[in-house]
């Protein structure tokens, strides 16, 4: 069984638990965790976007399929070459006019998570980070909008050399076609590249 399919049916039991108590907990009236939106080609990486102080903030845009709260997204984000480890901070923004990342972190859509590097995978291992949204607000999104989800630089522990302290992995030639990925820096500006970077969204409908 797949890791999204466990997810789904965890997360279905739950709600007939938490939610539905006390009444019906009929297939046609439960709230259902699905894939959304998604770059997952199943083959390995061939690009690593660098994040630090001279790369501070790398993104991916992305279209919302479907009406729901968001519940949860993977992104592919490893350690970098660094000695040192560091703290990254990632948001989820709408894109501005030009289908870029809003340079402004605080259009978040959901509380910042921060990140210390060392509880990452390897360096470019290929490997899903999960980052359940399940303890925030909830987060509605709805089909056709595009947002982003961006990883900004925030601090290196020693500044022992300059190395990236994360990087996001993902491939070449502009594969995923409702969205892009980006580099730049939050409060500065971003610019869509022609990599995209691995990622998957879940929306509760």
């Amino acid at each position: 069984m797949k890791m999204s399919e466990r997810i789904m049916l965890v997360g279905l039991s739950l709600l007939c638990v938490v939610v539905f108590v006390g009444g019906s907990c009929n297939k046609g009236d439960r709230p259902v965790l699905k894939v959304d939106a998604e770059f997952d080609p199943g083959t390995a990486s061939d690009t690593a976007a660098p994040v630090h102080e001279a790369n501070p903030g790398v993104g991916q845009t992305f279209t919302v399929l479907a009406d729901g709260d968001l519940e949860e997204f993977w992104i592919v984000v490893t350690q970098g070459e660094s000695a040192d480890d560091g703290m990254i901070q990632i948001t989820v923004r709408p894109t501005n006019m030009a289908g870029e990342p809003d340079p402004d972190p605080n259009t978040s859509i959901i509380t910042p998570i921060d990140v210390d590097t060392s509880t990452l995978p390897a360096t470019l291992v290929d490997e899903y980070t999960i980052f359940d949204l399940t303890s925030q607000p909830p987060i509605e999104v709805m089909a056709g909008e595009e947002l982003a989800i961006v990883v900004d630089f925030v601090s290196r522990a020693t500044s022992n050399d300059a190395n990236p302290i994360a990087r996001l992995l993902g491939q070449t030639g502009d594969p995923y076609p409702d969205g892009s990925g980006s580099m730049g820096e939050s409060g500065v500006g971003f610019t869509n590249n022609t990599n995209d970077y691995f990622f998957r969204t879940f929306v509760l409908q």
